[in-house]
């Protein structure tokens, strides 16, 4: 049912699951693997600073990077403006991991998981204010039931 499919022209290889879109497939790797993420923040951060686990989830990151690095044949993108939004986005992504882990540490992961894990619902906000994007009813639903489910798990 999954296949690897060869390299695509940006190096990277694309799962094929028959019936599946390929937006989805990766969107519910990406589920697996952040929820993975939160479960192990938490266990972390009960044992060491906020700061020491960015800095440890950096150095766990880094056999990644190399490993894209190499994939690209060492061809790295030089657009200037898609590279400044890239490095923003390191940045942001720091700072979040860092408000992260001081939050599991501090509170409980069945709760500080899913109030992170809204974070889509900004950018949805964003990408309809900013980049006028068009949403539909249902995802206008799927947002209003996602903060109430906040408020809910809150209480």
């Amino acid at each position: 049912m999954f296949e690897m499919s060869n390299r695509n022209k940006r190096g990277d290889l694309i799962p094929n699951v028959k019936g599946l879109p390929k937006w989805l497939v990766y969107a519910l790797l990406s589920l697996l693997w952040w929820g993975i993420f939160g479960f192990l923040g938490k266990i972390g951060s009960d044992r060491v600073s906020a700061a020491q686990m960015q800095i440890f989830l950096t150095i766990g990151a880094l056999p990644l990077v190399l490993g894209c690095i190499i994939r690209l044949d060492f061809k790295i993108a030089t657009h200037k403006l898609g590279v400044t939004y890239a490095i923003l986005m390191g940045v942001f992504a720091a700072l979040g991991l860092l408000a992260f882990f001081a939050a599991m540490k501090s509170g409980t992961a069945s709760l500080v998981g899913p109030v992170t894990s809204l974070y889509p619902a900004l950018t949805v906000a964003l990408a309809l204010i900013v980049l006028k994007e068009k949403v539909g009813k249902a995802q206008i639903l799927g947002l209003i039931l996602a903060i109430a489910s906040i408020v809910i798990l809150s209480l």
